[in-house]
């Protein structure tokens, strides 16, 4: 409800900042457009947009009716009557709608429609006016009260334990703008600021988790956070940190410390904003400071940085290689080799902020026509989507809206391995058909492993000479051109093809198909490891594949070695037979 209309708090928060007499350029003319934007304007668009939301434009009007009956009914901005009041209003006429639907007779349908809309919406005024407005305002003074209490005491800190609980539950948005801002505007009429427009945007805490990754996570944390940092730091999407925390829940305490912290600094100075900041960047805050604030606001934000850091610091431990689970639902999403997908969609909680840039950046990717990469709410995908791409926390949620559709669960939009399979995969369906074809006799005398091309206890080397090594054997076996070696280099590149638990797979490129003369794979065993970009790997397979067989073989092979106990034999062999009779009999 309140998303939707950001831009329009901004534009009142601006000339709030702007031209009020305490503001950075006063104007007395100016001025007078403050209060009936904050009385009018704001909870109109609110009940306008909640209404729409349930019926369309009917409801959206409905919505705004009934929205102006809690306005005059209460001597406070109503924003919480407005959330209230938009939605049933909304409701109300979409279910008179489905009551008359086919029964209006020709020629009335449109003074059934006004009619109807008009009567019903002037009893949601009347409502509104006598009853909502009342309830709410009276609402409104218990939560203020609470508000006061919490300020009084010194404890509003403590709020910082549930508003960094909901930004990992994606909640952010309606602790935000459904609570916070509403009382923060309440009280910002009456003082000219409220510290409470800062109890949530401040974009400190998740910037000194993704710093801390930066410094001390594994070999991909290190990759990503950076620009998760400058995204969430400059972007204000928050979403972008949430990941980070759900791969190592303890670190919920470093933001929320680091949040508590500057909460409790902003108390001591008395600091706040004029208008709510969103989405939570520093530009945000910055353009809400009041005058001769801003230095001090900025300085809170860097102690909830500084603080989260450190903590997370402590916390922050490299993990090596994926559990088991992680290794079947990496081998599931291979099986799944689709080649008719038309439309990808990038979903999040709102379908704004993290999911557009995620869309945009994935379509610059592909640059394939006749596929369509949109963005939407979690809650709004399009039924016709074939491919979804979310986060683990709206998986379900999705799979319940279109089961129709393969979902791609992601840690986070920009850089993450299973969109960089998802690029692969499109690009190996462009290349069908590029392969050398086979001929019945080969196909049928040559096996996917030989014997020979099984070389344990290898001395430990660096990952790209492993790769030379793995893609040698492939040619000496007779599955591969020379060639193909340095594609399989090219492709470790792009992404490491470490796929945990100790093992690496390496493969060529899309491009590659047409240097592999038969499928096939090669096995080395390094006792000592082989650093692959953080990770320790044991177990180096080569892969050649023609048309897409390299997907089916890894997928065969991640059957076999998900055992642990299998697995552990395997990285320990000393028998070569052992390993073939293995793994010679994948398909």
């Amino acid at each position: 409800m309140i998303m939707a209309n950001i831009g329009a708090f901004i534009a009142w928060g601006l000339i709030t900042a702007i031209f009020i007499p305490a503001g950075w350029w006063p104007n007395e003319a100016l001025a007078k457009l403050v209060a009936p934007m904050l009385r009018y304007l704001l909870p109109l668009l609110i009940g306008y947009t909640a209404g729409s939301n349930v019926a369309g434009v009917r409801g959206g009007v409905m919505g705004a009716i009934a929205t102006i009956g809690v306005i005059e009914g209460s001597d406070v901005p109503m924003f919480l009557g407005a959330m209230a009041m938009g939605p049933l209003a909304g409701y109300l006429i979409k279910w008179f709608d489905n009551a008359i639907k086919n029964k209006i007779k020709p020629g009335f349908e449109m003074l059934v429609n006004n009619f109807s809309l008009g009567i019903l919406g002037m009893g949601c005024a009347i409502t509104g006016f006598l009853v909502i407005g009342p309830v709410m305002l009276a609402l409104t003074g218990i939560l203020n009260v609470g508000v006061e209490f919490f300020l009084g005491k010194g404890l509003l800190p403590l709020l910082s334990f549930f508003t960094e609980q909901g930004k990992v539950l994606f909640l952010n948005n309606a602790i935000n703008h459904g609570i916070m801002t509403p009382l923060g505007i309440e009280q910002a009429r009456e003082t000219g600021s409220s510290i409470l427009f800062l109890l949530d945007p401040n974009p400190g805490p998740g910037l000194g988790i993704l710093l801390a990754y930066s410094l001390l996570g594994n070999a991909a944390e290190k990759k990503t956070a950076p620009a998760s940092a400058v995204i969430v730091f400059f972007g204000g999407i928050h979403e972008m940190y949430v990941p980070y925390i759900l791969a190592r829940p303890l670190l919920l305490v470093a933001t929320i410390l680091g949040s508590a912290s500057a909460i409790a600094y902003y108390q001591l100075i008395g600091g706040g904003l004029v208008s709510a900041a969103s989405p939570g960047s520093i530009v945000s805050i910055v353009a809400m400071s009041p005058r001769g604030m801003t230095l001090q606001i900025v300085m809170g934000v860097v102690i909830g940085a500084l603080v989260s850091f450190f903590i997370a610091c402590f916390l922050i431990r490299s993990k090596n290689g994926k559990s088991v689970k992680k290794i079947e639902k990496e081998k599931d999403r291979l099986q799944q080799v689709d080649k008719s997908a038309n439309k990808i969609v990038f979903a999040c909680e709102a379908g704004m902020g993290s999911s557009a840039m995620g869309a945009a950046n994935f379509r610059n990717r592909i640059k394939r026509e006749g596929i369509t990469v949109v963005n939407a709410a979690v809650n709004a995908i399009p039924p016709d989507a074939d491919i979804v791409v979310c986060q683990s926390a709206f998986s379900e949620l999705v799979s319940d809206s279109v089961p129709s559709a393969e979902i791609v669960v992601i840690q986070q939009f920009l850089s993450d391995p299973a969109l960089n399979e998802l690029v692969d995969r499109f690009s190996q369906a462009q290349t069908l058909g590029q392969a050398q074809a086979q001929t019945p006799d080969q196909t049928q005398t040559m096996r996917l492993l030989i014997p020979e091309s099984i070389m344990l206890g290898a001395a430990s080397v660096t990952r790209e000479e492993s790769i030379k090594q793995a893609g040698q054997l492939l040619v000496e076996a007779g599955y591969v051109e020379a060639e193909y070696v340095e594609m399989m280099l090219e492709r470790e590149q792009i992404t490491s093809t470490c796929i945990g638990m100790g093992i690496s797979v390496p493969h060529g490129t899309a491009n590659s198909r047409k240097h592999v003369i038969h499928s096939g794979i090669s096995f080395i065993q390094y006792p000592e490891g082989v650093d692959f970009d953080g990770e320790k790997v044991y177990l180096v397979i080569g892969i050649a594949g023609t048309d897409d067989r390299h997907l089916e073989i890894l997928s065969s092979l991640c059957t076999v070695l998900s055992d642990e106990d299998t697995l552990e034999k395997v990285k320990n062999a000393d028998d070569r037979m052992y390993i073939y009779n293995l793994l010679s009999n994948i398909n």
